[in-house]
């Protein structure tokens, strides 16, 4: 299981990664799609990339590093 919380839950959603309009939807699209040998750390990155680049206020998206996989609308590129 893969923890989800609001910095997973928004780039889970912006990427889109693992779209869910839950937690536990997200949480299960995440189980579905990570390979097994990355889910002890899938939450560690999704977390950091949430907290310090998809921020939900003032994304950093000219220094994303998946920017062409995002599908938000409210993109700042």
């Amino acid at each position: 299981m893969i923890a989800v919380d609001t910095h997973v839950f928004r780039v889970s959603n912006r990427i889109p990664l693992a779209p869910g309009a839950t937690v536990d939807a997200v949480a299960d699209g995440l189980a579905r799609i990570v390979p097994e040998r990355f889910k002890d750390g899938a939450h560690v990155w999704l977390f950091r990339h949430g907290r310090d680049t998809c921020t939900a206020r003032r994304p950093a998206c000219p220094r994303c590093l998946v920017a062409d996989l995002c599908t938000w609308p409210g993109k700042a590129t």
